[in-house]
């Protein structure tokens, strides 16, 4: 910027420069190459001016071991010793510091002079404390050499400074760089199977159109003359089951009040033995098992002697003629229960009969394998169809943030490009 363009508060114009998308990696890197280069040679200028002043230091340091006092100049006895005594302890604290080696990488050259630093300090405030009172003139040049390390120091921080800035920008352009195809290369991946995902839906439903067909045709075929026989069968078994259930049932939903009272009756008298058998008959008849309920009706006629005793001596036993007519006498309870018992288990022998038959039956393991092939279809045309939603929501969501990640890495590249300069993109992957 001239003299005028200061004056006057002008910017400088604004440089353009254009960037394929394919051909930022290759700028980036000539670009992190001329970071390192800028910092190497840095370094290259300032390792000999740092390397002189350790020399000149180290003849210095040469020089005080063989140095005597000024005679002229008077000085306190204890002082001397303490001189005689701190200069061959300073020389080879200094000899050690000087040994270092200085690298000619930029970060670890900046730290090695910043340790020289150091050291020479503590070695000054160390044993060299009190030597600069007798011998001024090393202690001077010791000084002079440090403070010429200082302005390597101070001038190699900036330019280090600029480095790392810049190579956080490069960092963050490879990633911006990267992210952009990473998610192009996602897109096309999730498109792809999209389409492949609807292709096999369209395969899947044509599929299972035929197999409709082919189901309701089997379905009315001379095949299912022998399986239609065996349903209807079926049904009315099952009807004359539930029927002859409802009937038992409903003897044991009579009997059970009185069950009941009789039992509360047998505690106030202490009668363990009709309660025990009360639990017998009214634990059978509850089962499901045949066999359980054949048991507990077989109690039953040792059971009604002491029953009828009970219900005679408890005039609030019986509520109802239902329950009168039930406990009236012993077959008034036996017969019914007995017929009901026979014919649901009677059923049941016919209803597993049919079952047998029916599953033995060709046409039903072909129908079953038809119907559970559609199931199979319709699950995976369902999970298709929600997993292609997935996709659309993920491609939405890439396409939404590709103009945030173009700029990004844009304004990424004008921080890399340097100040005044401008970058444009071209050839950047579509999204679509």
């Amino acid at each position: 910027m001239g003299f005028f363009d200061k004056l006057l508060k002008r910017s400088p114009e604004t440089k353009e420069i254009e960037l394929a998308f394919p051909y930022i990696p290759a700028w980036i890197l000539e670009k992190e190459h001329g970071i390192h280069d800028e910092a190497d040679s840095a370094v290259r200028e300032s390792r000999p001016r740092v390397c002189a002043a350790l020399q000149e230091m180290q003849g210095t340091v040469d020089e005080l071991k063989d140095a005597k006092p000024d005679e002229n100049v008077p000085l306190h006895p204890k002082l001397l010793r303490v001189v005689e005594q701190g200069v061959p302890r300073y020389a080879a604290a200094m000899e050690k510091t000087l040994s270092l080696s200085v690298s000619d990488v930029p970060g670890e050259y900046y730290d090695d002079c910043v340790e020289l630093i150091s050291q020479i300090a503590k070695n000054t405030k160390g044993p060299g404390r009190y030597i600069g009172n007798v011998f001024p003139a090393p202690l001077k040049e010791i000084r002079i050499q440090t403070d010429v390390i200082g302005r390597e120091i101070n001038a190699l921080s900036g330019v280090l400074t600029k480095t790392r800035e810049q190579s956080g920008w490069v960092d963050e352009a490879t990633e911006a760089h990267t992210l952009i195809s990473e998610k192009k290369n996602q897109l096309a991946e999730v498109q792809d199977l999209a389409v492949h995902l609807a292709e096999k839906n369209d395969a899947m439903t044509a599929e299972l159109s035929t197999l409709g067909r082919d189901l309701q045709a089997y379905g009315e075929g001379a095949e299912s003359v022998e399986y239609d026989e065996l349903m209807a069968q079926m049904r009315i078994s099952e009807g004359k089951f539930r029927e002859a259930d409802v009937d038992y049932k409903r003897i044991i939903s009579r009997s059970a009040n009185v069950f009941r009272k009789a039992v509360h009756a047998c505690e106030l008298s202490g009668d363990k033995e009709t309660i025990e058998l009360l639990n017998i008959v009214r634990n059978g008849l509850e089962s499901q098992d045949y066999v359980e309920q054949v048991q507990g009706l077989a109690a039953y006629p040792s059971l009604f002697p002491r029953l009828a005793r009970i219900i005679r001596e408890n005039d609030g036993l019986i509520k109802n003629k239902d329950e009168m007519s039930l406990f009236s006498e012993q077959d008034a309870f036996i017969v019914p229960l007995t017929d009901a018992i026979a014919r649901i288990e009677e059923l049941d022998v016919e209803n597993r009969r049919v079952a047998d038959d029916l599953k033995n039956l060709p046409f039903v393991g072909k129908k079953e394998s038809m119907e559970k092939k559609i199931q199979m279809l319709n699950e995976q045309i369902a999970a298709n169809a929600a997993q292609i939603n997935d996709i659309r929501d993920v491609i939405d969501g890439i396409r939404a943030s590709a103009p945030g990640m173009v700029e990004n890495l844009r304004q990424t590249l004008d921080h890399l490009a340097g100040e005044g300069v401008h970058v444009s993109l071209i050839q950047i992957p579509e999204f679509t």
